[in-house]
């Protein structure tokens, strides 16, 4: 999970994740869609490799590239708990407040 965070913490990696959550894609097509260099993407696309949030498979003479979303379950369970949590605090929270007016 910790690669997970990691990973997730840089904007360009998150809007990358997005992209591919909509279609799979190669590294090129990526490229066309960010103000960054290939090189700066394909760092990019290693780290999420390596987190194994990315996934690629070779089609001919293509990498073609996509989500791979078992992977980051672990981490929407972890973060789903913890805002079920706030969410109960807050609830009660509220329901003192209301108690006491």
């Amino acid at each position: 999970m910790e690669k997970v965070f990691s990973a997730l913490a840089d904007g360009n990696r998150r809007k990358i994740i997005e992209c591919l959550y909509e279609k799979d894609s190669t590294l090129l097509e990526l490229t066309e869609k960010f103000p960054i260099s290939f090189q700066a993407i394909s760092k990019h696309i290693r780290i999420l490799e390596n987190a194994e949030i990315v996934l690629k498979e070779k089609k001919g003479k293509y990498r073609i590239l996509s989500l791979n979303r078992k992977a980051l379950r672990p981490t929407l369970k972890w973060i789903s708990y913890y805002s079920n949590f706030w969410n109960e605090s807050f609830d009660k929270l509220e329901e003192q407040i209301g108690n006491q007016n």
